[in-house]
């Protein structure tokens, strides 16, 4: 029996430790959820914060998409009025014939700018719509981001402490079934101990005094020890009453918390549909202003077209206009060209019949003198040539060969002859460069060659015009032409080429090499002659003759002074 009692004073000392500790872990516990539940709130707030300052910002979104078309509207007037401005300068440049094209192109330049301002205008705006939708993208993904934190923090914080309370409940119940039992134990082995003193009461006193006192005390003590486990149960109800109030307020406030969390997805919910309310009027917005801007480009455009077209057509009427008057400008000088090279004509032959007139007066008159010099000088003497005796070379004065010399040889004696067809009344810049060109380019290299100005001889033009057409497929070139023994060989570019190509000596040979040996054969028995011929015997000519003589060189002389002062040399001789 002793062994009884040292039993529940074991029980009795693991009992004091054990509730101890479950009245430090049942204050650790409230007071971790305090903790946690202080937590909980702070981050409630951080999330309503964060809520509110999103919809602040959704509020300015809002606001600036109803601004943008406001904001656009100055855009398009400004546009309408630059483009009045252009149709009013286009409408003006057109009274002048000599700046149109320069205005047309400075139009589409403006034009291009203007629809390149609008679609810079167009790109901004889609760039600012992007921006904001990806703004709404980004605060959409964040508020998902809070939900799925929220709910996994919620989760992660109240599975613990319902773990928690659940597990201190359980053990609560074991504490208080193991009390149960052993206060069962007890009372069942305080009936046996009152059995077995009831029985030895009937037994005589004397006998038992010791067991009796005995047995007192062990009933003593475990009444006290009843008492103690019966105080006991009572602290382990009040904790059990204590730990059920707990439970009760923690779910409270899982209850309030979780309602708070469904006004919170309830708030979310709403900012989720004002979110995709304000998207689709974002998309309108978007869809309105990109068919506005398609409208105007094509207005634009159309607008274009149409001044495009109109400025064309008038162009080309003022073109055709000028044209025509062109033309009939450039046949009126023609007319009058033709007019004055026959007027020219008459008058040259007028002046080459008086001039020959004289020329026969003057001959006849020499004729007679020089008959009555040689009746004179005894009809000895042969017929002199008039000379002209100077100190320089001596030259033989024939009338008609003076007189053939100014009209230009189309058909040269010389086969190799070089001649270059010029004009010198051509107003053309480009004609006279290549007649000053060509003519350096020859002199450069030690060619010689004779001018022949088609503007001052008919024949010359005419002999012209058939060579290079027959040439040329029937067209005529452009001056200045070069010819070799009366025949047409190029212009100047295939003059620069064949120097180009050394071949300079083939360029200026005649084409039909067996004309060049008749001709030569020709010219040379020409030559032979028209050499003049000397008077063998020099006896002949006497002191009266060489008077008479003199008199004929002074009246040569004068006849000279009276051909340069006439320029004879400016007219056209054609014998």
């Amino acid at each position: 029996m002793p062994c009884l009692g040292s039993r529940k004073k074991a029980k009795r000392k693991s009992k004091q430790p054990e509730t101890a500790s479950i009245r430090t872990t049942h204050s650790a516990a409230v007071a971790q959820i305090r903790q946690e539940y202080n937590e909980l709130k702070t981050k409630n707030d951080e999330h309503l914060d964060v809520i509110a300052r999103q919809s602040v910002e959704l509020e300015q979104l809002r606001q600036r998409l109803e601004q943008t078309p406001t904001q656009k509207q100055p855009q398009e007037t400004d546009v309408k009025s630059v483009l009045e401005n252009l149709e009013s300068s286009n409408r003006e440049s057109l009274a002048k014939l000599q700046q149109k094209e320069a205005l047309l192109e400075q139009r589409e330049k403006e034009i291009q700018e203007l629809m390149q301002k609008i679609g810079d205008n167009g790109t901004t705006a889609e760039n600012k719509l992007a921006e904001k939708d990806e703004l709404l993208r980004t605060k959409e993904k964040q508020l998902e981001e809070m939900q799925m934190k929220w709910k996994a923090e919620r989760a992660e914080l109240v599975k613990p402490a319902l773990e928690e309370v659940t597990f201190q409940l359980d053990r609560l119940k074991i504490t208080n079934e193991e009390a149960v039992q052993r206060l069962a134990e007890k009372e069942n082995e305080l009936v046996e101990l009152r059995a077995e003193l009831s029985r030895r009461d009937r037994k005589p006193k004397k006998q038992n005094a010791s067991e009796d006192q005995e047995r007192q005390k062990r009933l003593n003590r475990l009444t006290m020890d009843l008492e103690s486990d019966r105080l006991m149960i009572q602290k382990l109800e009040e904790l059990n009453q204590q730990l059920e109030a707990q439970k009760q307020q923690h779910e409270m406030v899982i209850q309030s918390h979780a309602e708070a969390m469904a006004e919170k997805d309830r708030v979310l919910e709403q900012h989720q549909e004002s979110l995709t309310e304000l998207k689709q009027s974002h998309h309108h917005a978007i869809h309105a202003l990109e068919r506005k801007q398609r409208q105007t480009f094509e207005d634009l455009e159309s607008r274009h077209e149409r001044d495009l077209s109109l400025l064309k057509q008038r162009l080309n009427d003022a073109e055709k206009q000028a044209q025509s008057s062109m033309n009939d400008e450039v046949e009126k000088l023609l007319h009058e060209f033709e007019q004055s090279e026959h007027d020219h004509s008459v008058q040259v032959a007028s002046l080459q019949k008086s001039h020959q007139e004289q020329l026969s007066v003057l001959r006849t008159g020499q004729q007679a003198e020089l008959r009555d010099l040689e009746k004179s000088n005894g009809g000895g003497a042969t017929t002199m040539k008039l000379r002209k005796t100077t100190s320089g070379p001596s030259k033989v004065m024939r009338w008609p060969v003076i007189m053939k010399d100014q009209a230009p040889e189309l058909t040269p004696r010389d086969p190799c002859q070089v001649q270059v067809y010029v004009s010198s009344v051509s107003a053309n810049s480009t004609i006279k460069r290549n007649q000053d060109t060509l003519q350096t380019m020859l002199t450069s290299n030690q060619v010689q060659y004779q001018i022949v100005d088609v503007a001052q001889s008919e024949p010359a033009l005419q002999h012209m015009r058939q060579q290079s057409k027959g040439a040329n497929s029937g067209r005529v070139k452009a001056l200045p032409q070069v010819f070799v023994g009366g025949q047409y060989r190029g212009q100047l570019e295939d003059c620069l080429k064949a120097l180009e190509e050394n071949q300079l000596d083939h360029f200026l040979r005649p084409r039909d090499e067996e004309q060049v040996s008749r001709s030569k054969e020709f010219f040379s028995s020409s030559r032979a002659s028209s050499e003049p011929i000397t008077p063998t015997n020099s006896s002949t000519v006497s002191t009266i003759g060489k008077k008479l003589y003199e008199e004929d060189a002074e009246l040569l002389k004068e006849i000279e002074l009276e051909l340069a002062q006439s320029n004879i040399s400016s007219l056209d001789f054609n014998f």
